[in-house]
């Protein structure tokens, strides 16, 4: 009997140290889980990092502000289109007090704006302003005002084109349908389709005011002269500007692949951890049972 229970405590002893190993092991497996959980992640964000970094154009963010700042300029500049030679004046409705006017600007269509019906000495008269003062005689036609209002609406696109493609630029986003923008410039792009048609509204504007002022000029044969002012060329060198910008991006070498799959072959990787074995002890008798309790 004495050797019985020696033997059913030391066949105890066994199977508690065996268990005790095996609990030491699932504890290393989970700190090893852990720290490759960790490093994943680590990994994950420094290549979001560099993926960001690698998307940043910091040359192209630079030319899209100086275009916002171009556009800004041209639509604050007073002066669109200068007049000489013809009959526009500026005054009150009745033509008491009258001031000749030598250009046209953005800030005079800003107001709603109204026509009125003109007598036998003048051809157009436009209110452009709440003041009493504001009427413009012999200046403006129905067609001109509206082109104006087409180029101020059309400088706003532009501003707001130019604008997203500086934030893209700056900020770099990974998404992919904000690369495929960011990378073939497709807002610098209309930001410089917009300048170009804003230019050639300005020729149109240019051609529908001389054909009225040579109507209204105050001497037979004074000469009339309708050319383009500051911010017509304020415009066009914003174009430029944008040009610029969009080569700087479409230019740009980028890789021939993706590198998003390496994201993804890290997360599954990360969720494949749970169903991996765990890994063997040092010693190849770790895993055998205990053998059973001695009974004589």
């Amino acid at each position: 009997m004495p050797r019985s229970s020696r033997s059913r405590e030391s066949g105890s002893r066994r199977s508690r140290s065996s268990s005790g190993r095996s609990r030491g092991r699932h504890r290393e497996h989970h700190h090893h889980r852990h720290g490759h959980h960790s490093i994943n992640s680590h990994l994950r964000q420094l290549y979001r990092f560099r993926q960001k970094q690698k998307e940043k154009n910091f040359k192209a963010a630079s030319c899209s502000m100086i275009a916002i700042v171009v556009l800004c300029t041209a639509l604050s500049e007073p002066r669109w289109v200068s007049l000489k030679g013809g009959g526009c004046t500026i005054g009150d409705v009745q033509s008491t007090v009258t001031t000749h006017l030598d250009h046209l600007g953005a800030y005079q269509f800003f107001y709603p704006g109204k026509f009125y019906a003109a007598d036998e000495n003048e051809q157009s008269l436009y209110q452009y302003g709440p003041s009493p003062t504001d009427y413009m005689h012999n200046c403006v036609t129905y067609r001109a005002v509206v082109l104006m209002k087409v180029i101020i609406t059309f400088t706003f696109i532009a501003m707001a084109c130019s604008l997203g493609g500086f934030l893209l630029d700056l900020i770099g986003p990974s998404r992919r349908a904000l690369k495929i923008l960011r990378r073939n410039a497709i807002l610098n792009i209309i930001a410089v389709i917009m300048c170009v048609i804003i230019n050639m509204f300005c020729y149109w504007l240019t051609a529908e005011v001389q054909a009225l002022q040579k109507h209204t000029k105050v001497h037979i044969g004074s000469k009339v002269n309708v050319n383009f002012d500051i911010s017509f060329f304020l415009v066009a060198a914003a174009g430029a500007v944008g040009v610029l910008a969009t080569g700087l991006n479409c230019l740009r070498r980028y890789p021939a692949y993706d590198d998003s799959p390496s994201e993804a072959l890290l997360d599954d990787f990360d969720g494949m951890e749970g169903l991996l074995a765990p890994e063997p002890d040092a010693s190849p008798l770790a895993n055998i049972p205990p053998p059973p309790a001695y009974t004589p």
